[in-house]
């Protein structure tokens, strides 16, 4: 069954997805959100001034010869100017070609960018502001990212190095989708030394820091920080050696947010926090981001192939990203959300 949908590419995301969202089933389409697993196939193409929507869904055995008139078409459609033209709406294509898989994302995803150099470096010291050093796609699949995640998790170092928002601002949130809660671990509450962004800008922040012997269980509420920043003690559970810095239990952390209803939680940095959910083996995937770019003094990371393999990870495939080259990882054994790895997130 075929539609074909027309309206002008200069419209509202908003606007495309209540289009989607009247045709209803009767039509043979169903918008992201109720996207059944009986609806087999759908392509998007865009053309000229236009989005031309051309959504097939087919459970016969037909549905080859379908997708070859697809291929036909958009034989007919490879200039460079239409090229751009679609590429104003990709976002959207994005959005319903992976819906039907997306549904079902949970666990831990990680993500993390590295130089091109052997140590894996994270950042370049020569520099006195940290500055961004992959590409602008890349930066787009990061939020990306957080859009699909229920919570983005970095540890305090990435807050005061960054003065990160951790929120969705290169793509567009989902109709009703709010932005995703922020959790920062600190054990000793030294970010709240600070003016940061996710103390202060209104979105929801969980800030996990080591429970005080004798304290309750319960949020602690006795700082004025508003209604946005909750701050959760968990007990110490990796012991001390020498008076060496605390830590959080990734386990416990990740116990604690599954209770609050977090179930797909993005781990973004920096990385000791990386190296700490791969050593508790609490990764199921990892987007590895690799910089066509050699820092001056690097720090490196402390991670490697031979540390993604110990957390019972493995490499499933590369692309290239505005430059970089992404490499996609994930436990053995665990799917990724999407076939075609590209398209998640």
């Amino acid at each position: 069954l075929v539609k074909i949908i027309n309206w002008p590419c200069g419209e509202s995301k908003s606007n495309d997805m209540k289009l989607l969202s009247n045709l209803k089933i009767r039509n043979g389409v169903r918008t992201p959100s109720s996207t059944s697993s009986k609806l087999i196939n759908l392509s998007l193409i865009c053309v000229s001034s236009t989005t031309l929507l051309a959504a097939a869904f087919n459970t016969s055995e037909k549905a080859p010869k379908l997708h070859d008139k697809h291929r036909i078409f958009e034989k007919n459609i490879k200039s460079k100017f239409l090229k751009t033209r679609c590429e104003k709406s990709s976002s959207l294509t994005r959005t319903i070609l992976s819906a039907e898989h997306n549904d079902a994302v949970t666990g831990v995803t990680l993500k993390m960018a590295f130089d091109s150099s052997p140590i894996w470096g994270v950042a370049d010291l020569s520099e006195t502001k940290s500055e961004r050093f992959t590409s602008p796609e890349s930066l787009d699949m990061v939020h990306r990212l957080r859009r699909e995640s229920s919570a983005v998790l970095v540890g305090r170092g990435t807050v005061e190095r960054d003065d990160c928002s951790l929120s969705v601002r290169r793509v567009e949130l989902l109709e009703g989708q709010k932005q995703p809660t922020r959790v920062v671990l600190d054990p000793s509450l030294k970010i709240l030394e600070g003016d940061y962004s996710v103390l202060r800008d209104g979105f929801e922040t969980l800030i996990y820091h080591l429970q005080s012997e004798g304290q309750g269980v319960d949020d602690v509420t006795t700082l004025d920080l508003g209604d946005s920043v909750k701050l959760v003690g968990v007990k110490e559970s990796v012991p001390r050696i020498n008076n060496s810095n605390r830590h959080l239990s990734p386990e416990l952390v990740l116990k604690d947010l599954s209770s609050r209803g977090f179930d797909h939680i993005m781990v973004e940095g920096g990385p000791a926090t990386a190296r700490a959910f791969l050593d508790a083996g609490a990764v199921d995937r990892a987007i590895l981001v690799r910089a066509p770019v050699e820092f001056q003094v690097p720090v490196p990371a402390g991670i490697n192939v031979e540390t993604l393999l110990k957390a019972g990870l493995e490499m499933i495939g590369t692309t290239e990203m505005g430059g970089d080259i992404v490499e996609y990882w994930t436990r053995k054994g665990l799917l990724w959300p999407n076939p075609e790895l590209s398209m998640w997130p």
